[in-house]
């Protein structure tokens, strides 16, 4: 087996975004030798770049290997404190918390496949030597086995990060068991909680349907029914703002939509109970992957009905198994029916890299100022 590239052996490019007809065409060549998930496509980052990041704050940032584009993202740069304080990069993301609410994971630079941990550690080398102004690196939602940890380690760059269970759903495997997703689950309580939901909602209300969407105005119309359930549910009972709260979020999830094909992009699902709406939930199909993104269902409703959500989230994977998908993912979180839903976990990282001068050494001392005694 030949010895990884050392990061001199790649040629790293990192400037203003002036282009983005150039960067989509580049983007997408890469794509067909990359194995992204739909966060790193074009359709994802091309509709993030044109509606959310401000595109004074965007920088390509190239990756070449023996003349040939081997990976690329965007990077935003950004001053906190009114634009007086340190200089932050990050990938994929804003700085703004209610635009990043649109929630970036398994992101990382778009890298050829084979060469995803080689090309991370090539561009955060040419920005740590190249680049002396910027004091953090943000890193959100990156899988822990892509991460070249001991790369990072040898360029003088103080590590944090944020560890998140993700659970996946191994579809292929099922398909050559038994076929039925709910009969596999390990835990016979979560079992038993999905069956006694069926059988209550079919005697109290009628039979149990998903459908998904058919063309692009299903798609829109389920999303609107999602949105409306989703924000009820956490204005009314959580006193939260609910992730559509912004109307800039909610534009992007709408030009999300309008890009989608039957097997590729946002997927809409509508699961009715007799005559009435359960509620609707929203997946991110690509190559094969859904991504379970989220989930609106009428509570007050069905209350007294078991688990509703649970069994939603399952009649989307037992038709993810039916359709020849070959994975579902969970996305990152330590929700309670993640784990009783899943059937693999693994970790998914939100990393910074923090420069070692006198700006992180003062940050450090103002939060070990901030932090509570110990009693």
């Amino acid at each position: 087996m030949p010895e990884p590239a050392s990061p001199r052996h790649y040629r790293v490019e990192f400037v203003p975004l002036r282009d983005p007809a150039r960067v989509r065409s580049l983007w997408l060549e890469l794509e067909s030798r990359a194995e992204g998930s739909y966060f790193q496509s074009w359709a994802w980052i091309g509709s993030w770049l044109r509606l959310i990041c401000p595109p004074h704050i965007a920088h390509l940032l190239t990756v070449e290997r023996d003349g040939r584009l081997a990976g690329i993202g965007v990077l935003t740069k950004r001053r906190r404190f009114l634009g007086l304080g340190p200089l932050h990069l990050r990938l994929h993301e804003t700085g703004d918390q209610a635009l990043d609410d649109i929630t970036i994971e398994y992101n990382g630079l778009l890298s050829e496949k084979g060469l995803e941990r080689e090309v991370l550690a090539a561009a955060v080398s040419y920005l740590t030597r190249h680049d002396r102004r910027w004091l953090t690196l943000h890193m959100p939602g990156i899988e822990n086995q892509l991460i070249p940890a001991e790369g990072f380690a040898s360029m003088d760059l103080d590590m944090r990060q944020v560890t998140r269970p993700v659970h996946s759903i191994d579809l292929d495997a099922l398909r050559g068991d038994t076929g039925d997703y709910v009969a596999s689950l390990r835990s016979a309580k979560t079992r038993s909680s999905l069956r006694l939901t069926e059988r209550k909602l079919a005697t109290q209300h009628g039979p149990i349907l998903l459908r998904p969407a058919r063309n692009k105005e299903e798609r829109h119309e389920f999303f609107n029914g999602l949105v409306a359930l989703h924000q009820a549910h956490w204005v009314v009972q959580r006193n939260h703002g609910g992730a559509f709260a912004d109307p800039r979020i909610l534009h992007f999830h709408k030009a999300l939509i309008d890009t989608a094909r039957d097997d590729e992009g946002p997927q809409l699902f509508h699961i009715r109970v007799g005559e009435a709406t359960l509620g609707y939930n929203y997946v991110l199909a690509h190559r094969g992957v859904m991504y379970g993104y989220q989930l609106g269902i009428d509570y007050p409703q069905f209350r007294d009905c078991g688990s509703p959500g649970l069994l939603a989230v399952a009649l989307t994977v037992q038709h993810a198994l039916r359709q020849g998908y070959s994975r579902f993912e969970m996305m990152a979180g330590s929700a309670g029916y993640k784990r009783a839903l899943g059937m693999a976990e693994s970790q998914m990282l939100w990393l910074s890299l923090d420069r070692r001068n006198w700006q992180s050494h003062l940050r450090n001392l103002w939060h070990s100022l901030r932090k509570p005694a110990k009693a």
